[in-house]
């Protein structure tokens, strides 16, 4: 509802999307959904730099929960992406391309029992959009596909289990958002 009214209170408004856009830093914090090889849900916070109006970097860290029979387990994925935005005013979409890694525990039901963790890596790319609602802030939604490297993991409730081949796993995430742009204008 607050991202309808802003949308109709801001939209012909200049000055608004100026204030966000051109200000070359921002922090952003965000829900995870995840599907794919593996259902999982979470929070993520990210920081940007936009050196130029036509591309930028940031670097993103996530917490998750994944859906596992016998077990719990919690992934970090991690990772950086190059993005390039398209204003129209107050509106701007951006596609992004970046390398990741996933610091990922799963830990059985039994409690002492063999843990199951890995480090998988990846790289992803996506789309995204973002709206300046307020002076300095703005907000988003993006997919985008991840492909990783990492081992087949299993936790029986008694013990966990790694796999000895690498193989690879696909997810789609979705993000939404919200962010601060700070620094003076470029």
């Amino acid at each position: 509802m607050f991202v309808l009214f802003a949308a109709t209170a801001f939209a012909d408004d200049p000055a608004l999307a100026r204030t966000a856009w051109d200000r070359p830093f921002a922090m952003g914090t965000y829900a995870v959904v995840r599907g794919g090889d593996y259902q999982a849900s979470g929070l993520g916070g990210r920081a940007r730099w936009q050196p130029s109006p036509h591309v930028g970097v940031e670097g993103y860290l996530e917490a998750t929960v994944v859906d596992v029979a016998g077990g719990f387990r919690h992934d970090y994925p991690n990772g950086f992406n190059v993005f390039v935005p398209v204003q129209m005013g107050p509106f701007r979409a951006r596609a992004f391309l970046g390398f990741c890694d996933v610091l990922s525990f799963v830990e059985p039901a039994q409690e002492g029992a063999p843990r199951a963790d890995d480090v998988l890596i990846g790289a992803h790319g996506g789309l995204g959009a973002e709206l300046a609602v307020a002076p300095g802030w703005s907000v988003f939604v993006e997919g985008q596909t991840d492909v990783y490297a990492g081992h087949d993991r299993a936790s029986r409730g008694w013990t966990g289990d790694v796999g000895e081949d690498l193989l690879p796993f696909w997810t789609g995430q979705v993000n939404a958002g919200v962010q601060m742009h700070l620094a003076g204008l470029r």
